[in-house]
């Protein structure tokens, strides 16, 4: 497919905002969404090379995603919202996998455009930022900072959209982009997990509650049930007769 430009973008991921009754600067919590979306997600570790999956069902429904809990928490928000245009807006979606050398691949740009605007709307950004601050093309620490935590998203991530939006040049966001953000968040007393990994394990949807329907359908084996929830971290069932 054609890259989306940035204007095409920014509406599409407005039309997204605007279909799951979200305003158009309000923060997004990737995981509530997902959820309401009746998407599947399980956080597993991964490689550092891959970020996440996203697949469809046969009948075209966008229905499950895998991301990485090695990556960082914002990081993991960049992914649900890069998988989210796949499943709804690329023409002819594939059972797709996101990963760091796939970025020249214009359906990946465009995902990545379409996250960015998702999770950054430009209209809360400049609501936002101070304007001596968008005056002079260089955002303070402390905004940077304050908007990160805001959004939910990894530093590298942020600086992308600022300089996208030409907010930045690119001269400042190298600067930007050679600070220690865990030392810069520490030292002004943020709290420091959007920088870091976790949620792994975390399963966001109804996987236990199908595959315990299955079992009682007499679909699948106590043994492949057992297994099935031990995958989601629920332990062995000792006994699935009467629980």
């Amino acid at each position: 497919m054609k890259r989306l430009t940035l204007d095409n973008a920014e509406l599409l991921a407005a039309k997204m905002r605007a279909d799951n009754g979200m305003g158009s600067s309000e923060p997004i919590n990737a995981k509530t969404l997902i959820r309401n979306l009746g998407i599947m997600a399980i956080y597993r570790p991964l490689s550092e090379e891959l970020w996440g999956l996203s697949l469809k069902t046969d009948d075209g429904h966008p229905h499950f995603m895998l991301i990485n809990s090695n990556a960082t928490r914002g990081s993991q928000h960049f992914t649900i919202a890069h998988e989210l245009f796949h499943l709804y807006f690329e023409e002819n979606p594939q059972p797709h996998f996101c990963g760091r050398e796939m970025w020249k691949d214009p359906a990946e740009r465009s995902a990545n455009m379409f996250a960015s605007a998702l999770l950054m709307p430009r209209e809360g950004l400049l609501a936002n930022i101070p304007m001596a601050e968008l005056q002079s093309n260089q955002i303070s620490i402390s905004t940077i900072l304050r908007l990160e935590q805001l959004y939910g998203v990894s530093h590298r991530t942020f600086v992308v959209r600022l300089k996208e939006l030409k907010i930045i040049i690119p001269d400042f966001a190298e600067q930007l982009n050679a600070l220690s953000i865990k030392h810069e968040a520490a030292m002004r007393g943020y709290e420091p997990s959007i920088y870091e990994p976790g949620n792994e394990g975390l399963i966001i949807g109804d996987f236990g509650d199908k595959a315990r329907q299955l079992f009682e359908q007499e679909r699948i084996s106590e043994g492949h049930y057992n297994e099935l929830m031990n995958m989601i971290g629920y332990g062995k069932s000792e006994d699935c007769t009467g629980c």
